[in-house]
C-alpha cells in the first residue's frame, strides 16, 4: 500500500481510499485526519470509526465525486447525524436528494407543535399543596378538561348544549309571532308628546317599532338571564382557579370569556331603562351593538376543541395557512377594484346600471366569491363579457389557497394520527411491564415472613 492510500475502519466494515481523496475538503472530519490522529490505530494501519457502515458508503462518494446524493429509504434523522459527526455541512446536499432533510425538518416541527397543542398544561405543578388548593386544581380540571373524569365529560355536554340554546335566543327575541304586545304606535307618539319626550325612532320602519310596542316573553327573559348567570359564573370560576394567570390572559377565548361577561351584563342594566331607550338614540343603538356583540358567544362552541382532535387541526392548518390566506385576500382586492373598473366603463352607456365604481367593486366580489345576489349586473354584451371573465377568474383565485389549506388539513391529520397510535403504543408497554414478584415465583411477603421466623 503506497503512502497515498488510507484505510478507513468503519464499524467494523474497511473501506479503502486514496488520502488526496478525502483530503479535498479539509474543513470535514475526514478531511482533517492524519496518522497522528487519535482514531488512527497503528498495529493495522487504519483509521477507526464507530459508525453505520451502510451510510459510509454515501459520504465516501461524496469525496470522490463531490456530490452528497442520499438515499431516500433511510430515516433523514440518520442522514443529519451522520452528517454532523463527519462535519460535512447540509449545504452540499445536492438539490435533488434535499427533499430527505428538509421533510424530516419539517415533519420534526410539525410533531413539535402536535405535541404541544396536544399535551395539556399540567396544572398540578403550579397547584398549592394545601386544601384549597386542590379544590382549585380539580374545578380548573372540571371546566377545562372534559377527558379528566366522567362529570366533566357531562359538563361539557351540559356546556355545549346551554351555547347551542343560547344562540336560538337573539332570533327568537325579533320573531314578532314571540313578542308580546304592550302598546301600540299612536299611542307611543302619543305619550311622548305629552311628556315632551323627542322620539328618534322612525315610525315608517316597522322593526323600530316593533322594538318600541312590544317585548320578549317572560319564559324567554328568565331563560337568557340563566343563562347569563351560567356563563358568568363559569367565567369566574375560570379566572379564580386558573393558578397560571399570565398564560390565562393570553389565550384569547378567555379574553373573549371576559369581554363578554361585561357585555350581558351590560345589555341586562340597559334593557329595565325603557323610557331612556325610547329617548335617547345613540343608548338604542349602543344596545343593539351590544345584543350583536353578545352572539360572539357561539365561539365558546371551541373550548370543547380539546375533546375533538380534528378541530383543533383545522386550527392549526388555517393558522399554518395565513401567508395563503393574505394572498388569497391581496388578489382578491386586486382583481376585484380590476373588474369594477372594467365593468363600470363598459357599461357606461347604460344609465341604470353601476352608478359608480364602488357598486362596481361589490358586483365583482360577488360575482368572484359565485354568490351573484342579482341586485346588480352588467346589461350591455361588453359588460356581459367582463362578467364571465370576472367569475371565471373568482373560481381560480379561490381554488388555489383552498387546495393548499385542505393539503395542509390533511398532512396534519396524518402526523396527528401517527403520533396517536405512537403515544398510544407507548402508553400500552408501559402499562404492560410487570413487576418482579409478578413474573417470578418469589413470595413477595417473604422478607417479612423470614424476618419473623428468626425473631
Amino acid at each position: 500500500m503506497d503512502d497515498d492510500t488510507v484505510r478507513i475502519n468503519v464499524g467494523g466494515t474497511m473501506f479503502t481510499t486514496r488520502l488526496s481523496t478525502v483530503q479535498k475538503y479539509p474543513d470535514t472530519l475526514l478531511g482533517s485526519i492524519s496518522f497522528e490522529s487519535d482514531c488512527y490505530n497503528k498495529d493495522d494501519k487504519s483509521f477507526y470509526f464507530d459508525r453505520n457502515p451502510e451510510l459510509f458508503n454515501t459520504i465516501l462518494d461524496y469525496y470522490r465525486n463531490g456530490c452528497l446524493h442520499l438515499p431516500n429509504h433511510l430515516c433523514g434523522w440518520l442522514w443529519k447525524t451522520e452528517l454532523e459527526f463527519w462535519k460535512i455541512p447540509l449545504t452540499d446536499i445536492s438539490e435533488c436528494c434535499h427533499k430527505t432533510i428538509s421533510s424530516y425538518n419539517k415533519r420534526v416541527d410539525v410533531s413539535k407543535m402536535l405535541k404541544t397543542v396536544f399535551s395539556p398544561l399540567n396544572h398540578s405543578e403550579y397547584a398549592s399543596p394545601s386544601g384549597i388548593g386542590k379544590i382549585r386544581h380539580r374545578l380548573w380540571l372540571f371546566l377545562d378538561e372534559p377527558e379528566s373524569s366522567t362529570w366533566a365529560k357531562v359538563f361539557s355536554f351540559v356546556y355545549l348544549s346551554t351555547v347551542l340554546v343560547s344562540a336560538s335566543f337573539p332570533c327568537l327575541k325579533t320573531h314578532p309571532g314571540i313578542r308580546i304586545q304592550t302598546s301600540n304606535a299612536t299611542t307611543i307618539l302619543k305619550l311622548a308628546a305629552y311628556n315632551n319626550v323627542q322620539m328618534w325612532m322612525n315610525k315608517d320602519n316597522h322593526k323600530e317599532m316593533q322594538f318600541a310596542t312590544t317585548k320578549e316573553p317572560n319564559w324567554l327573559y328568565y331563560w337568557s338571564l340563566v343563562i347569563f348567570i351560567f356563563f358568568s359564573v363559569e367565567t369566574i370560576l375560570r379566572v379564580l382557579t386558573c393558578s397560571t394567570k399570565n398564560k390565562f390572559v393570553k389565550e384569547w377565548l378567555n379574553i373573549l370569556d371576559i369581554i363578554l361577561f361585561v357585555i350581558m351584563w351590560i345589555c341586562y342594566g340597559i334593557k329595565h331603562a325603557e323610557k331612556e331607550i325610547l329617548s335617547n338614540k345613540h343608548l338604542a343603538y349602543f344596545l343593539c351593538f351590544c345584543e350583536a356583540v353578545s352572539v360572539l358567544r357561539l365561539f365558546k362552541f371551541f373550548r370543547l376543541a380539546k375533546q375533538y382532535s380534528s378541530l383543533r387541526i383545522l386550527f392549526i392548518a388555517v393558522q399554518s395557512s395565513v401567508r395563503e390566506l393574505l394572498l388569497l385576500l391581496i388578489t382578491f382586492f386586486v382583481f376585484g377594484w380590476m373588474f369594477a373598473n372594467l365593468v363600470y366603463y363598459t357599461e357606461i352607456l347604460e344609465s341604470e346600471s353601476f352608478p359608480n365604481m364602488l357598486v362596481g367593486f361589490w358586483w365583482s366580489v360577488v360575482t368572484m366569491t359565485t354568490v351573484g345576489y342579482g341586485d346588480v349586473y352588467p346589461v350591455g354584451p361588453l359588460g356581459r363579457v367582463v362578467g364571465v371573465l370576472c367569475s371565471l377568474c373568482g373560481l381560480l383565485v379561490l381554488a388555489m389557497p383552498i387546495a393548499i389549506i385542505a393539503g395542509n388539513f390533511d398532512s396534519l391529520c396524518r402526523h396527528n394520527e401517527e403520533r396517536g397510535a405512537y403515544v398510544k403504543l407507548q402508553t400500552k408497554q408501559k402499562s404492560n411491564i410487570p413487576k418482579a414478584w409478578e413474573t417470578s415465583k418469589i413470595d413477595p411477603n417473604y422478607p417479612i415472613k423470614l424476618f419473623e421466623s428468626y425473631t
